[in-house]
């Protein structure tokens, strides 16, 4: 009786772990990670325009300590939208490695058939990177902020 209890428990504590797990995008290795004053997030680097336009919509979350980053070829305006938003964001606009902008907060917006209206910096960028809603302010990231990215390195295949 003692065995089948053991055998039980241990079942279960299997079964609660791996409910416990990452799922989704979380559960990838990260591209990069992106670090700014003391917070070191992991990223996924998005740079064609198809995973630029789609970003983190659609998706059911996303975990404290991750992001994804938006990487262009030269510094530009840009708008971002909130469309097929599930959760609000912090984007952190960024330039020479610098924050030149924060939006904190930004709410996703339920709508089929939008307007979702547009989010930009008050400069030209050529990093984004988003977080989850109220990380940029609980790690005290402000204007001017240096960042640093540290690339993963991939095994050959």
């Amino acid at each position: 009786m003692k065995r089948r209890s053991r055998i039980a428990l241990l079942w279960l504590a299997v079964v609660l772990l791996a409910g416990c797990e990452a799922t989704g995008d979380e559960a990838a290795a990260p591209d990069a990670w992106v670090t700014i004053r003391d917070a070191r997030v992991a990223v996924e680097v998005v740079v064609n325009p198809k995973d630029q336009a789609r970003g983190l919509g659609y998706r059911d979350s996303l975990a404290w300590d991750h992001g994804m980053l938006f990487e262009y070829d030269r510094p530009r305006f840009l708008s971002f939208w909130m469309k097929g938003m599930r959760f609000d964001l912090d984007i952190v606009w960024l330039r020479d490695e610098r924050i030149v902008d924060i939006d904190h907060r930004v709410p996703w917006v339920e709508s089929p058939n939008g307007p979702w209206p547009p989010i930009s910096p008050a400069s030209m960028v050529d990093l984004v990177l988003e977080v989850p809603a109220g990380y940029a302010s609980s790690h005290g990231w402000r204007t001017g902020d240096r960042i640093r990215i540290e690339r993963a390195t991939r095994p050959a295949s």
